[in-house]
């Protein structure tokens, strides 16, 4: 029998698989000719960047680097830094994902360490992750409509899908100077930190215009010892081609760093720095559509095959948030320069979830005015029904103060967002098989069971819901209960 049916062709962002990677580098570091015996080191921080991708066969490979800088004191009791620059070429194997795939990268730093060897030597640890995420755009047919001649029984459900448009990528290059104090000496630079925030974007035909604001902040010392602190904020902007593109898509959008420079030679009261950001986007375009959740023939028997699906959501939703404060004394402090908050792990235990948070304190004591650090562990116990396996956690509105006692006071918001896809098992295919029908109908008398819906019930006596409700005066066909008696008009 042949079949008339009406399909939609829908594009989804298909999830290839994802991989994690630990990245360890460690090494002995001479010191150059030009840095003094280092005696002590202070503090040490790390920036990461990603400068390209080469997608090949069931893998990428991922070119970038890392900048750490070390503050240490000298034989003579002065402040000097280390700039250390090591490359990054790693390898991530995802299995399916071919050259015609998208993936999505980045690089964070989880632990730094450093000894002193000798006078001209350190030894150095930096444990890094590497993130990667493969999808691809692929084609998938719905059925929603099936012709009534054929007397097929439909289960339908309205579903909003988020139908994959594509994806791109561009450059957005920041060339600023940051004002410095007019020291009239060299200076260098301790810690710089970029961060993008505030984004924006406007999307047009075809194209994107993605706004945000890049908060810079530097901290550096001059050759006599003294630290000091600048911020500036400057908006970046940068475009993304993508066909199909109007004005009701939704795009996912990441600025991530690429490069950097900073030029600390000079004795201006201006520091020059050169940044490069790779910006990323993927678009949808929210669409309603009408799926068949089952069906079963009436005078023929119905057979469907099957498909699962993964569905990508645009936006993952915020499931919990946690208020976290703590306090921690630091003796003789006098100022912080910088913190930083990491979750460094999570863990489930029965409904519990227990998270481990690093946090990372730059500052000077009122002894002498070399930078310090102070790291800490602040750990947090919530409520969780969630499973780690659905979910991420993020860290937003840190809020650090400097109390008159000396503690340092922490308020953090941690949000639990879930990165669950939808998973649809959708009908690709049905086939039709003629059976005997006479069209004599005789009723049968059934008692409602436990899990039982009148859709269950008219497909097992290929019935309708319609006649079902019809003859046993049921008006809203969700309302039936175990042991409620159904007169049932069955076909024969």
């Amino acid at each position: 029998m042949e079949l008339q049916i009406q399909k939609e062709n829908i594009n989804i962002q298909k999830i290839i698989g994802g991989k994690s990677k630990r990245v360890v580098i460690e090494k002995d570091y001479i010191l150059p000719d030009s840095k003094p015996d280092i005696i002590k080191i202070q503090a040490e921080n790390s920036l990461t960047y990603i400068r390209k991708k080469e997608i090949m066969e069931n893998k990428v490979k991922i070119d970038g680097g890392i900048e750490t800088r070390i503050a240490y004191i000298t034989d003579e009791g002065k402040n000097r830094v280390l700039r250390i620059e090591d490359e990054l070429s790693e390898t991530v194997e995802i299995e399916g994902i071919s050259q015609e795939s998208n993936v999505t990268e980045t690089i964070s730093i989880t632990q730094i360490s450093s000894t002193i060897l000798n006078e001209r030597k350190i030894h150095y640890k930096i444990e890094a992750e590497i993130q990667a995420k493969a999808f691809r755009k692929e084609n998938i047919e719905l059925i929603h409509e099936i012709n009534k001649i054929h007397n097929i029984e439909t289960l339908n459900k309205k579903i909003r899908i988020d139908t994959y448009i594509g994806h791109s990528e561009s450059k957005i290059s920041v060339k600023e100077k940051l004002e410095i104090e007019n020291l009239q000496e060299k200076i260098e630079v301790i810690k710089f930190k970029p961060n993008i925030k505030n984004i924006e974007k406007k999307i047009s035909y075809n194209k994107i215009l993605v706004k945000a604001d890049c908060q810079m902040k530097c901290i550096y010392q001059s050759e006599s010892g003294s630290i000091y602190q600048c911020k500036k904020e400057v908006p970046i902007m940068g475009f993304l081609d993508i066909e199909n593109v109007d004005e009701e898509c939704e795009s996912n959008i990441e600025i991530n760093l690429k490069n950097i420079s900073i030029n600390e030679s000079t004795v201006t009261q201006e520091l020059e720095i050169e940044m490069e950001f790779n910006l990323l986007g993927d678009v949808y375009q929210p669409k309603e559509t009408n799926m068949i959740v089952d069906l079963y023939g009436i005078n023929c028997k119905a057979n469907c095959q099957r498909q699962m699906i993964s569905l990508e959501k645009n936006m993952p939703s915020i499931c919990q948030q946690i208020e976290v404060e703590n306090k921690e004394l630091i003796e003789d402090i006098n100022q912080i320069y910088d913190q930083e908050y990491k979750i460094k792990e999570v863990t489930n235990k029965e409904n519990k979830i227990e998270i481990q948070i690093q946090a990372i304190f730059l500052y000077s004591s009122f002894e002498n005015e070399n930078i310090n650090k102070k790291e800490i562990t602040i750990n947090k116990e919530i409520n969780s029904e969630y499973s780690l396996e659905n979910v991420q956690l993020k860290i937003r509105n840190e809020k650090t103060v400097l109390l008159p006692d000396a503690n340092i006071q922490t308020n953090l918001e941690i949000i639990i967002q879930s990165n669950e896809t939808e998973k649809l098992n959708i009908i690709n295919q049905i086939e039709l098989e003629d059976e005997e029908n006479d069209d004599q109908y005789s009723m049968i008398i059934y008692f409602v069971k436990e899990g039982d819906s009148l859709w269950k019930i008219a497909k097992r006596f290929k019935s309708t819901i319609k006649e079902i409700s019809n003859i046993n005066e049921i008006d809203d066909e969700k309302k039936i209960c175990a042991g409620e008696k159904l007169y049932i008009p069955r076909a024969i």
